[in-house]
C-alpha cells in the first residue's frame, strides 16, 4: 500500500531506529547462542572424550547449527543496517515534503492530495495581471513548480524506502507460497533473497559526515566538466538534472539505496544520481586537474550520471522520468 501525503508528513521516522535496534538485538542474541555452542557443547563431543559413528554425527550437527546461528546473526545485522539507512532518507524525505509544503504556504499557494499524488495550484487572484507584474507572476509560478516536484519527489523515495525495506524483510523471510499473484517466483516470492546482501561494492560505503554543498553549485561544476570533455548541454538540461537530483536522492551526495536489484546483486545505487559503481566508472569523466572520479564526489557523480543518460537516452529530455512529467504522461520512473 503506497504512503500518501498526510502519512508521511505525519510519520515519526524514529520508528525506524527503535526497529533497527530490536533486529541488531537479535542479531546479538545469535552471535551469543552460536559463542554457547563452543562454550558449552564442543567440549563434551570433542574427539577423545566421544568418538565413533554416533560422535561424528553429533560433531556434524552441531557445527552446522553453529553455522547457521552465525549466518543468522549476519542476516539480521543487514537488516538493521537497511532501516538505518532507511530512517535516515525517510527522514530526509519528510523534511523535503515540509520544506514543499512550507515554499507552497509562503506563496500562499493551495495544494491537493490524493493518496501518493500531490498537486500545487496557483488561485486566479495571483496571476491576475492587472494587479501582478510579469516578474511576480513568475516568480510565483516558480515557486509553485518547485513546490510541486519537492513534495512529490519527496514522496516517490518515500514509496521506494518503503518498498524497499519490504523487499529486504521479504528475502529473510519469504511468504508463503510466495509473493501476490507469483507463485514463489519473483523477488519478493518464495525462490531466494532479494535486497541488500550486505556488500557496498568496490567504493565502499558513503563518507561519515554530513552532506554540505549546493545542488545548484555542484550542477554548475558538472556541466563544465562535460563541455572541456566535449559534451554541450541545452538551456534546459540544468533543471533537467536539477529534478532527477531530487526524486533520486533529495540533493543528498551520499545517499545510497540498500535495497533495490543493484544492492540484492552487490552494487548499491549511490550519490546525487544515485549511480551503481560499474556505471560510474564506466562513465565518470575527470575534472581537468582533479584527482580521479570518486562516485561519492556530488560533482563526479552528476558528471557519471548524465554522460550515462546522454548515451542511453540521447538527450535528458528523453529520460523516461523527465519525458513523463514534461509531457504529463504519468509519474517520475528512475533512468
Amino acid at each position: 500500500m503506497a504512503i500518501s501525503f498526510e502519512q508521511l508528513r505525519d510519520a515519526n521516522p524514529a520508528m525506524f531506529q527503535q526497529s533497527a535496534t530490536a533486529w541488531k538485538d537479535w542479531a546479538d542474541a545469535a552471535l551469543i547462542h552460536a559463542g554457547y555452542v563452543d562454550d558449552r557443547v564442543h567440549p563434551h563431543i570433542r574427539p577423545g572424550h566421544w568418538d565413533g559413528m554416533v560422535a561424528e554425527m553429533a560433531r556434524g550437527k552441531v557445527t552446522d547449527a553453529k553455522t547457521r546461528l552465525t549466518n543468522t546473526a549476519g542476516n539480521l545485522k543487514s537488516i538493521e543496517t537497511v532501516l538505518v539507512q532507511a530512517g535516515q532518507d525517510f527522514e530526509q524525505a519528510q523534511q523535503d515534503l515540509r520544506k514543499g509544503i512550507a515554499q507552497a504556504n509562503d506563496n500562499h499557494l493551495a495544494i491537493s492530495s490524493t493518496g501518493e499524488e500531490v498537486t500545487v495550484t496557483i488561485p486566479a487572484d495571483l496571476l491576475d495581471e492587472s494587479k501582478h507584474s510579469p516578474s511576480e507572476i513568475d516568480r510565483v509560478k516558480t515557486a509553485a513548480s518547485e513546490a510541486q516536484t519537492t513534495m512529490r519527489a519527496a514522496l516517490y523515495r518515500a514509496n521506494q524506502i518503503d518498498g524497499g525495506v519490504e523487499k529486504a524483510l521479504n528475502g529473510l523471510f519469504p511468504p508463503k507460497n510466495g509473493g501476490p499473484g507469483n507463485n514463489g517466483g519473483g523477488p519478493t516470492g518464495g525462490h531466494g533473497p532479494s535486497g541488500w546482501n550486505g556488500d557496498y561494492g568496490p567504493s565502499g560505503a558513503p563518507p561519515l559526515q554530513k552532506p554540505s554543498g549546493n545542488v545548484a553549485e555542484w550542477i554548475r561544476q558538472a556541466i563544465a566538466v562535460l563541455q572541456q570533455h566535449g559534451i554541450h548541454l541545452g538551456p534546459n538540461d540544468a533543471s533537467y538534472i536539477a529534478t532527477i537530483i531530487q526524486y533520486e536522492s533529495g540533493g543528498n551526495p551520499h545517499a545510497i539505496n540498500l535495497w533495490d536489484s543493484n544492492a540484492a546483486a552487490g552494487h548499491p545505487s549511490k550519490g546525487l544520481m544515485q549511480t551503481i559503481d560499474g556505471t560510474f566508472n564506466a562513465y565518470a569523466l575527470r575534472q581537468a586537474g582533479g584527482a580521479a572520479p570518486n562516485v561519492w564526489n556530488p560533482v563526479d557523480n552528476i558528471v557519471a550520471g548524465v554522460n550515462y543518460a546522454l548515451h542511453r537516452y540521447h538527450s535528458l529530455a528523453n529520460v523516461p522520468g523527465i519525458r513523463n512529467i514534461i509531457h504529463h504522461a504519468g509519474p517520475y520512473v528512475g533512468y
